[in-house]
Formats: C-alpha cells, sequence, structure tokens
C-alpha cells in the first residue's frame, strides 16, 4: 500500500457547512461533550473536528459516512466514538496478525496511534492523524484498501470530499447529514 498525499484545501469555519448539510442539530457543547473522553484517551483533538462534530451530532454523511460522538446515546445506531475506537482498534489488529504486511500505521490506542472519526457503510474509516516529529498539525488519513493522508484540517477536508474536491471519491452525491440517535449525558 502507498500514501498519497491529497490536494490542499481552504481554511473552513463550521458555519460555512449549513449551506452543504443545513442548520445543524444539536446545540453543541464541546467542553462538556469532550472531556471525559480526552481525559481518558490523554489526548486534546483538533479543534475543528469536535466543533463540527458537536454540532452536527451523531449521523450519516450523504447515506455514506458514519460520524461518530462522543456522548451518542447507547443502542440501535451505537455511534458512540469510543465504540468506533475499540472496532477499529480491534479490525486493524486482526488485520495485522492475519497479514503483517498489510497495516503499518498504527491505530488509537497503540502509541502515536491513529484516531478513527468515522466509517463508511462499505466499512472503509476516516481517521486523524496525531502531530509528531514529522508532523506539526493534525492530518485525516483514508483507508480505503489503500491509506490516504490529506495535509488538511478535518474541516478542510470535510468540505472538499462534500464538493467533491479530492483526488479520492470519499464522498460522492448531493452533500446531505441525517442525523442518528441522540446526545447522552452518562
Amino acid at each position: 500500500m502507498v500514501d498519497t498525499p491529497a490536494r490542499k484545501g481552504h481554511q473552513v469555519q463550521i458555519f460555512q457547512f449549513r449551506e452543504l448539510l443545513g442548520v445543524p442539530l444539536v446545540n453543541g457543547d464541546t467542553v462538556a461533550d469532550w472531556e471525559a473522553i480526552e481525559r481518558t484517551s490523554h489526548i486534546t483533538l483538533p479543534g475543528d473536528y469536535k466543533e463540527f462534530v458537536s454540532a452536527y451530532g451523531p449521523g450519516c454523511i450523504n447515506d455514506q459516512i458514519y460520524l461518530f460522538h462522543p456522548r451518542a446515546q447507547r443502542g440501535d445506531h451505537d455511534l458512540r466514538l469510543e465504540s468506533l475506537w475499540e472496532q477499529a482498534s480491534y479490525s486493524y489488529g486482526e488485520l495485522t496478525h492475519s497479514d503483517p504486511h498489510s497495516h503499518r500505521h498504527p491505530i488509537y490506542p497503540e502509541e502515536g496511534g491513529y484516531f478513527a472519526v468515522a466509517r463508511s457503510i462499505s466499512g472503509n474509516h476516516i481517521f486523524l492523524v496525531p502531530p509528531d516529529g514529522n508532523r506539526k498539525q493534525w492530518q485525516v488519513a483514508v483507508e480505503m484498501g489503500a491509506w490516504f493522508i490529506f495535509e488538511m484540517t478535518f474541516a478542510n477536508f470535510l468540505r472538499a470530499a462534500l464538493c467533491e474536491e479530492l483526488d479520492v471519491p470519499v464522498i460522492q452525491g448531493e452533500p446531505s447529514f441525517e442525523q442518528m440517535g441522540g446526545i447522552g449525558f452518562e
């Protein structure tokens, strides 16, 4: 597998998603939403990602990409972020054991691991890649049989994907967002 750089996007603010996805459905509280998960994971996730997820909540983008939330109610949809982290860690761990050459990127909770933030209906994942000695800022990675690294913020990546401006067809069709489930207060 080869890492493929993708086109760089433009700076995007959350309010600009209204024209594509409609008015956010959740009164996002980035402090309450993220405090517990960041404390247990010992990482501070990027602000643009947290703002988007807190504003729109758990749901499905374009009937193709499931977006997970740290306080999503448990139940039918199970779009709770910690569940996705467990699923991705298990899946990529199993893949590594069965074919050690097929996976070379660490997945959280591994040291320096990529944080799964969304999953496609076909099982591909979108990750946030933490800064390290080589990367000064968070980046986005998509695994679609091959790994694609996008040198842009989550918000810039999502906007470019929704506008079909990426070199990789991550999201296709008319932009839409369907909220699935609600936010819990456990």
